[in-house]
């Protein structure tokens, strides 16, 4: 099976229950022929330009794998009906396992004691302090230079002035 994804926007003037419509009929398509992995609905949206004397639309992705003949049929149905404004297919990949793309459910969260993360060492703030730590030392020790420095220098000057 290959992977594809079809984005296709619908006339905005379209009632939502003839909207609910058409999505049910394209995954009623896709699961006689193929697996839809991922329905998105990404909402109305301004156009940049009027596409059939429209100014916005509703868009839709569709993520699934199936054979060309199934693209076929989803463009076909996608021509004859006059509340599709425009519609893309893009195919993503081939011969892919439609099981290894279907989204992972949210697994339970680990105990903080558990992870490695929940170390001292590890977390952010003790990072954080670590470098404030080690910035604050090397501050110190180059205030240390510079006052030795600078009493090396009126030792000098004081040297020459009494040269004079």
């Amino acid at each position: 099976m290959n992977h594809y994804e079809t984005i296709f926007i619908v006339d905005p003037d379209t009632l939502e229950t003839d909207q609910d419509s058409i999505f049910e009929k394209l995954k009623s398509i896709i699961s006689v022929d193929g697996q839809l992995i991922m329905f998105d609905d990404w909402g109305s949206k301004k156009f940049a330009y009027e596409i059939r004397k429209k100014k916005q639309g509703r868009f839709v992705r569709l993520d699934y794998c199936g054979k060309g003949v199934l693209v076929d049929e989803i463009e076909r149905l996608f021509r004859l009906d006059y509340r599709i404004l425009k519609f893309m297919t893009v195919l993503l990949a081939q011969d892919v396992d439609p099981e290894s793309l279907m989204p992972v459910e949210d697994e339970p969260e680990a105990t903080p004691e558990a992870t490695p993360e929940a170390t001292p060492e590890a977390t952010p703030k003790a990072k954080t302090e670590a470098k404030t730590e080690a910035a604050e030392t090397k501050n110190t020790s180059s205030t240390e230079e510079t006052s030795d420095e600078a009493v090396e220098t009126e030792t000098t000057k004081t040297e020459s002035e009494t040269e004079e």
